[in-house]
């Protein structure tokens, strides 16, 4: 495959030397195409298209390739990479990739990080419960009626609730989301296993039954290692690039115009 890449380089490149002048920087009109780049481009056509290229399509593979390098160097001796903001936030991207330095951390690096942020792996307070919903016509009135109706185990009408009746396993945060604080607070203080209320959320007034209260907890490492694991080269990641920046940053003066308006 080799060799033949070899020759196909050379009928390739010979398509471009006619027409093409060299008359800019040297460097820049040397275009130098290693094997292995072009043998990247086959397999990710070949994982493409399910099967290998013909010798025509490797010419085509070859000759796309130069014509992207040349309209690249075209474009560098035209300074089209000067104040491009899109350009600049991809390069700023490069480097910032190649500044995290994704070494393999050791168990007692993840032990550390684990037991410095054990609150961030809390698992909340989770309860499930049933509950009617009332906001229109008099609420109040219809939820007391209601909770003597159920007691009764009569059937209660009440107001669609977006979440639906029966809610399963709700979190603190969940709940103060959905419903407000102080819903949540009152939910917390409740016994199992009868229906309360009214109880009032951000959205009207509630009859409620809780069915099951879960406490919280703080998984232990082996539980979590994988997430820890993630979340420790995020963080490593962040702070090699802020290291990077900290210790050049004393080489760049920065010119921020005086007459700028930001009227």
């Amino acid at each position: 495959m080799k060799s033949r890449i070899g020759l196909f380089i050379l009928i390739g490149l010979s398509l471009y030397i006619v027409d093409y002048r060299f008359s800019y920087d040297e460097d820049l009109n040397q275009i130098i195409i290693p094997d292995d780049e072009i043998l990247g481009l086959i397999d990710t056509w070949r994982d493409q298209v399910g099967r290998d290229p013909s010798d025509e399509e490797i010419v085509r593979i070859i000759n796309n390739l130069v014509n992207e390098e040349i309209l690249y160097r075209e474009a560098l001796k035209l300074d089209l990479d000067k104040n491009d903001r899109i350009i600049k936030r991809r390069l700023a991207q490069k480097v910032e990739f190649l500044k995290q330095d994704d070494r393999e951390p050791s168990s007692a690096d993840l032990e550390k990080f684990y037991q410095e942020n054990k609150s961030k792996y809390a698992i909340e307070d989770l309860i499930s419960f049933s509950h009617y919903f009332f906001n229109q016509d008099n609420p109040e009135t219809k939820a007391r009626e209601s909770l003597i109706k159920i007691s009764n185990g009569d059937r209660v009408d009440s107001d669609p609730f977006i979440l639906g009746n029966d809610l399963n396993l709700m979190s603190k945060s969940d709940l103060q989301k959905n419903f407000g604080n102080s819903f949540y607070e009152i939910l917390s203080s409740m016994n199992e296993n009868k229906w309360s209320g009214p109880i009032a959320s951000d959205y009207g007034l509630h009859i409620v039954y809780i069915k099951k209260k879960v406490n919280g907890y703080v998984p232990g490492f082996n539980q979590i290692y994988q997430k820890v694991y993630s979340d420790y080269l995020i963080m490593s990641r962040r702070e090699n690039v802020i290291n990077f920046l900290d210790e050049i940053k004393e080489e760049y003066e920065v010119i921020i115009n005086p007459d700028l308006s930001f009227n």
